[in-house]
């Protein structure tokens, strides 16, 4: 019976030590920002001063630093972007720096699941560039926030004690815009295209060469579309019209794939 009451007592002061949740000095944060049409994430820990010197004490000048407390800071973007004007493509990357007493030096590394700096190499960094080192207002707590935006460029801003460092940060808002109202053109394009078909099995000849217009009328140079025309034009009984629409789409640039298919399913139309 001992044995079994001092069992359950080390194993309930196992649970109990596992399972209880401390108050962290170094918390963990993340700080999420969209600029134009990017989304930026940053995921970092906050150790506090605590009545300690900092830049050249602590924190050692020119050497790698994990940028805050405990695990990497992990710096997302959903886009493209430019950092300081140095191109980084879309990703997630470890964000490391070496301080300095008049600049720093920040570092975007492929290495995300570090615990702080151990284990870094600089042949797993995507880029490096050097900025200026401020004095700022007293950070009891660091700091990492996005500052100055605008619908295509912020600054990242790091702070600790008196210290303040800015990074500049860039996207393609026009160039996303593009893209997302080329999809969204291509996207109603398939839609009309997909509804005309519909229309047309369910005998409705005149809603379907209504909406295939549309869809024409969106991208009038896509061959598929209008061998759709072409189609819904035979269903409707208009045969001529449908091999003249026919000869059109495969001479916009119907895929040899396709054409020796198309091609005989025409010469049953005549």
């Amino acid at each position: 019976m001992r044995k079994w009451i001092v069992g359950a007592l080390a194993l309930s002061l196992s649970w109990s030590a596992s399972a209880q949740e401390l108050p962290q000095p170094s918390p963990t944060s993340t700080v999420d920002q969209r600029i134009g049409l990017t989304d930026f994430s940053i995921t970092y820990s906050r150790p506090a001063t605590r009545g300690r010197a900092i830049f050249g004490d602590l924190v050692p000048y020119n050497e790698v630093w994990r940028t805050g407390a405990n695990a990497c800071v992990k710096f997302n973007a959903s886009t493209d972007f430019t950092l300081n004007g140095d191109a980084v493509p879309a990703g997630e990357y470890a964000l490391f720096t070496i301080p300095g007493e008049k600049e720093w030096t920040i570092i975007l590394s492929t290495q995300t699941n570090l615990w702080g700096s151990t284990g870094y190499t600089q042949e797993s960094d995507v880029l490096r560039t050097t900025v200026p080192a401020t004095t700022g207002d007293f950070d009891e707590s660091f700091t990492m926030s996005f500052k100055a935006l605008s619908t295509t460029s912020g600054d990242l801003v790091i702070e600790w004690a008196t210290t303040e460092v800015s990074i500049s940060l860039g996207v393609d808002s026009d160039g996303e815009s593009g893209k997302n109202v080329a999809k969204a053109l291509s996207d109603a394009k398939r839609a009309y295209r997909n509804a005309a078909n519909y229309y047309s099995g369910q005998g409705d000849h005149e809603k379907a060469l209504a909406t295939i217009e549309i869809a024409l009328q969106l991208d009038p140079e896509y061959w598929y579309t209008n061998w759709v025309k072409a189609k819904i034009l035979y269903a409707a009984g208009d045969t001529k019209a449908a091999l003249k629409q026919g000869k059109k789409a495969m001479d916009m640039g119907a895929p040899d794939s396709y054409r020796a298919g198309y091609e005989k399913e025409m010469k049953g139309w005549k």
